[in-house]
């Protein structure tokens, strides 16, 4: 799961109330928090259908398949190495001896290489599928950037370079490249048609540098328009502060459903956005950049070398963002690219907030070149698919898919990044549905493919690659359900200590309601019946969730796969349980993770898919 460990309170706020933003000012009715939850201490048995493959899924088998996924010999299953081929070769092993048929690619799809050309003979019969769906991605490494300014007055130029990740803070590179443009200063870069504000207006960003502040005029001024009503405030002052915001803007892929002004200026054109945040000062920037180098006596010092992977080819936008990123840099290289109009940020910061009026500008004499210098290679993206074919003659030519991604982090010299909560139980309980539905005498009317993803951590890579290259059609796709770190029990202690920080009224009388243990934030597309099917199965479970509705189309703020199907408007469940400090960490490891919450997680989604798909 690619995540930032800071949202990890908020995440789990966020799924439990089941709104897209929270104002920490607003108290929380327990009645809310009430409705949400799906409370099953005491399980009543299944039907018999669904016996079988209940009985299939154990605690003790999944720890035994999470052993061997996360274990060293994995290497941490990095995306487009020799760890994750072995696991995939794994999991293919498994889908055959457990009778699932394979939903790769045709044999030969990426085409052949004969010694002496020719063309390969004609197979004796129709080619069969394989497991694997293969797809090529670009790997960029060592990326760095400079940015120089050049201000010209009175005949006179200044000029003044800035590094990369000391200077600003930019997203990582997508390959090599220069750019020289003007400057044009946007403000807040708003337009916001219901308070009649436009700052945009007369103005041609196409093939410039957009300077702009975070946020919007008026934070702190209860008369702004921007504070006039709860959608707006909501909208610009999302809960987190100017930092917060910041960082969130800068997250490789973003978060749909939360306004994103950088997404919307990319629309227009800009060679590139750069942002200076509206509160705070340059030593919060600072510390940003710096924080990730700060030693730790609880944690190695891994200081890996960054890289970047995309879909070769991919031309359309990151998940969540426009294709242009901002970069983040300080007030000080703000104010050296306003020299030219004479004035600071702050100086038109305040104007704006005073005379509620615009001071968009071209910044004359400027000049501005951002500078980039990159390694790029081809490495082999790698996707497992497997398919039970539906038992209505009819339906079974629509499908229901379950994924989860199997990459993780991989290793770096002497440490390795086992991944036993991130992802290798996602996957287990892929395996376990599969198993399931395999030991299932009866299946569902509808067809079940299976999905192991690569490249979750790069971006969503293997199910970004899938929506937009289907095995079966998405037209004929009727759901899907999304696995991502499943294994680590919540304690009550996190659990009111969440509820308290979104001033949730009551927090430490729910939460003597809920089984800490047992406890599992599920969100999922509204609308659909995916809230009234998780809610019945589980009754023969047993598990205290949290559901999260969404609009469809909207992914819910979370940054897993289920995103790559919500941008394609396919409804989705995703489930996830607690987070915790070994998050992208060495000590993610397999003696941490609970096998019965596995189990049990994986029990109530083969029930909740079984179900699904057999309206």
């Amino acid at each position: 799961m690619k995540k930032h460990v800071w949202i990890a309170a908020l995440i789990f706020c966020l799924l439990v109330v089941g709104q897209a933003q929270v104002p920490p000012q607003e108290k929380m009715k327990p009645e809310d928090v009430q409705k949400a939850l799906s409370l099953v201490e005491k399980p009543q048995p299944a039907p018999d259908k669904y016996q079988p493959g209940l009985a299939a899924i154990t605690a003790k088998d999944s720890l035994a398949m999470l052993s061997f996924i996360a274990s060293d010999l994995m290497e941490g299953r990095e995306t487009a190495t020799r760890g994750f081929t072995t696991a995939a070769e794994y999991t293919a092993s498994l889908f055959k001896l457990w009778g699932i048929q394979p939903a790769g690619d045709l044999p030969g799809f990426r085409g052949s290489f004969r010694m002496g050309g020719g063309r390969p003979p004609a197979p004796a019969a129709p080619p069969q599928r394989t497991y694997f769906q293969e797809f090529a991605l670009k790997k960029v490494t060592d990326t760095q950037s400079q940015i120089m300014i050049e201000v010209g007055s009175g005949g006179s130029v200044k000029s003044h370079a800035y590094q990369g990740g000391v200077d600003y803070q930019m997203p990582f590179a997508a390959a090599a490249e220069t750019i020289t443009a003007p400057v044009v200063f946007v403000g807040y870069g708003i337009t916001e048609p219901s308070i009649k504000w436009d700052e945009l207006k007369g103005l041609s960003l196409k093939g410039k540098i957009v300077l702009m502040l975070t946020e919007a005029p008026g934070k702190d001024d209860p008369k702004s328009p921007f504070n006039a009503s709860k959608e707006l405030k909501e909208k610009y002052f999302p809960a987190g502060g100017d930092m917060m915001t910041m960082m969130m803007m800068m997250e490789r892929r973003g978060g749909r459903g939360r306004f994103n002004k950088a997404a919307e200026i990319a629309k227009l054109g800009p060679a590139a956005i750069i942002q200076v945040q509206n509160t705070g000062k340059d030593a919060d920037l600072y510390k940003f950049m710096s924080a990730g180098r700060q030693p730790s006596d609880d944690r190695p010092i891994v200081n890996k070398p960054r890289s970047r992977m995309s879909v070769a080819g991919d031309t359309l936008p990151r998940m969540g963002g426009g294709s242009v990123m901002p970069l983040g840099v300080t007030r000080e290289m703000a104010n050296f690219v306003l020299q030219g109009a004479g004035q600071t940020i702050d100086e038109l910061k305040k104007k704006i907030e005073t005379t509620g009026k615009p001071v968009s500008m071209d910044v004359p004499g400027v000049k501005m070149t951002i500078a980039t210098t990159a390694k790029t290679e081809l490495v082999r993206g790698l996707n497992v698919l497997g398919l039970i074919e539906g038992s209505d003659p009819k339906l079974k030519d629509e499908y229901f898919v379950v994924g989860a991604h199997y990459d993780h982090l991989g290793r770096w010299e002497d440490y390795i990044f086992n991944g036993a909560d991130d992802n290798g139980s996602g996957g287990v309980g892929v395996l376990n549905i599969a198993k399931a539905m395999a030991a299932s005498p009866v299946k569902p009317k509808r067809s079940i493919v299976f999905a192991l993803w690569t490249g979750e951590e790069e971006g969503l890579l293997g199910s970004r690659y899938y929506v937009q290259n289907p095995a079966y059609p998405l037209e004929k796709t009727v759901g899907y359900l999304n696995y991502d770190m499943i294994s680590r029990p919540y304690d009550a202690e996190t659990l009111t200590r969440g509820l308290r920080m979104f001033n949730v009224a009551g927090a430490e009388e729910i939460v003597k309601k809920v089984r800490a243990p047992w406890f599992v934030t599920v969100s999922l597309t509204e609308g659909t019946p995916f809230a009234e099917v998780a809610r019945e199965m589980n009754n023969y479970v047993g598990l205290d969730l949290a559901l999260r509705p969404s609009p469809l189309g909207e992914s819910g703020g979370g940054g897993s796969d289920h995103a790559s199907f919500a941008a394609v408007k396919e409804p989705f469940i995703y489930y996830m349980a607690a987070m915790t400090s070994d998050y992208h960490q060495t000590s993610d490891s397999v003696e941490k993770v609970s096998g019965e919450l596995i189990a049990k997680i994986s029990q109530h989604g083969f029930l909740t898919v079984f179900a699904y798909a057999d309206r």
